[in-house]
């Protein structure tokens, strides 16, 4: 599964369901407020920074999507929860 982070916060209620239905081997795409997330969350799989227009992007050494790329990932791996 691929998951579109747009949280900050691990231990709200969110970020807490989000950790419940988190996988191994899944993806987690950052965007918005969860790229503050980038740097700290322990991946258990591969995960991506999303371009953003005006937002600066965090200190982290995940690689950075662009949208269209972003789509390409989304329509080879199937299905995406989005969590804001």
């Amino acid at each position: 599964m691929i998951h579109l982070l747009g949280f900050s916060q691990l231990h709200s209620d969110q970020g807490q369901s989000f950790l419940a239905l988190y996988d191994e081997g899944d993806i987690c795409i950052f965007t918005d407020a969860g790229l503050m997330l980038a740097s700290t969350l322990p991946l258990r799989g591969p995960g991506y920074c999303l371009q953003h227009p005006t937002l600066d992007m965090p200190a982290s050494d995940l690689p950075t999507l662009d949208h269209n790329a972003m789509l390409d990932l989304l329509a080879e791996h199937g299905p995406c929860t989005s969590w804001y």
